[in-house]
């Protein structure tokens, strides 16, 4: 299976803990996100309440890119926070690879 880039840890710091290594939640780069392309809007419909999975994989063509639309759009619960009808902004997949970039050169310094 092949190494998803931006999976939630890829974008937080190493840290040891116990001698064991652990992801710093505190420290995730997102100051560093910028929205430099223009975004597009979705509707949300009753299939995608509750199912983050299936609206990343309809806006994006991968169902792991769920959890930027939730950081993008300030949604901490897909269950509870949104509702059928909200309109959420969809950033372009080139501003997360951006993104993700400035995160690997950061971390080489």
């Amino acid at each position: 299976m092949a190494q998803n880039k931006y999976s939630r840890t890829n974008f937080t710091e190493e840290v040891i803990v116990d001698g064991i290594i652990e992801q710093d939640l505190a420290d995730n780069n997102w100051d560093l996100f910028e929205i430099k392309r223009p975004m597009t809007f979705f509707t949300l419909g009753r299939s995608y309440i509750g199912r983050p999975d299936l609206l990343s994989l309809k806006l994006y063509g991968k169902m792991d890119y769920w959890w930027l639309l939730a950081k993008a759009n300030d949604i901490d619960d897909f269950w509870n926070d949104i509702k059928v009808g909200d309109v959420i902004s969809v950033p372009d997949v080139r501003d997360f690879e951006d993104f993700y970039a400035s995160v690997r050169k950061r971390r080489k310094g």
